[in-house]
């Protein structure tokens, strides 16, 4: 498998935010031993590190939203596919994988009301925007030469494992399911890239999906 250097990223901006994308996992640790509430201390680790990783990658994010407007046909088509495929993957991950996923606690929701708007947006925009934009950071450096979807399955097998090792709640008993879910969910959004040269279909798909899983399913 040949790689070759394709990017408009420097490693100084590569490597910042990816530190962003591991300090949130150190924000939820260190809230949670304080307020030993897990759905309120990710929430704010979540937002905040979307929001850090936007301003920081900002002129990357208005490069792909300049592109999702440029091609707004086919970014309509592939966030109603990713919206599609996310809802009934996260269906069987749910009645069967049963791997791990990154949700609020049903209870903290109706313990603290005024602060659902903040927890939807956060275990849906916040941790899609998180996945993407460290997705698309750690996968800028390389392409596969003329195989597309080797490159794509290699950017699910990789953050799809640093993803599950980091963010979700795994035990021993889940982390395979986990992986799993995760390696698939990342393998089509860098497809949903593929096709639309910007990683805003597979974010907003993504998203949605998680927003409308919580209404439903927790909230």
């Amino acid at each position: 498998m040949k790689f070759e250097k394709s990017t408009t990223m420097s490693t100084k901006r590569i490597i910042v935010s990816l530190l962003i994308y591991l300090l949130i996992p150190v924000i939820r640790l260190l809230l949670y031993r304080l307020t030993n509430n897990m759905t309120l201390s990710g929430m704010f680790a979540l937002n905040v590190g979307a929001w850090l990783l936007v301003m920081y990658d900002w002129e990357l994010f208005g490069l792909h939203w300049n592109r999702a407007k440029a091609n707004l046909g086919d970014t309509i088509l592939y966030t109603v596919i990713g919206m599609v495929f996310f809802f009934f993957w996260t269906l069987i991950n749910a009645t069967y994988l049963h791997g791990a996923m990154i949700l609020p606690e049903q209870s903290v929701m109706h313990a603290y009301p005024i602060a659902i708007p903040a927890i939807l947006f956060a275990f849906s925009f916040s941790l899609s925007i998180v996945i993407n934009i460290t997705f698309k950071c750690i996968t800028d450096r390389f392409k596969v030469h003329a195989r597309e979807g080797a490159m794509i399955l290699l950017s699910g097998f990789l953050f799809g494992l640093i993803y599950t090792l980091t963010l979700p709640p795994i035990t021993l008993t889940t982390i395979l399911p986990t992986y799993l879910y995760n390696m698939i969910t990342v393998t089509v959004l860098s497809y949903l890239y593929n096709q639309t040269h910007s990683f805003l279909p597979g974010m907003t798909a993504l998203a949605l999906v998680l927003l409308l899983w919580q209404i439903v399913f927790i909230l």
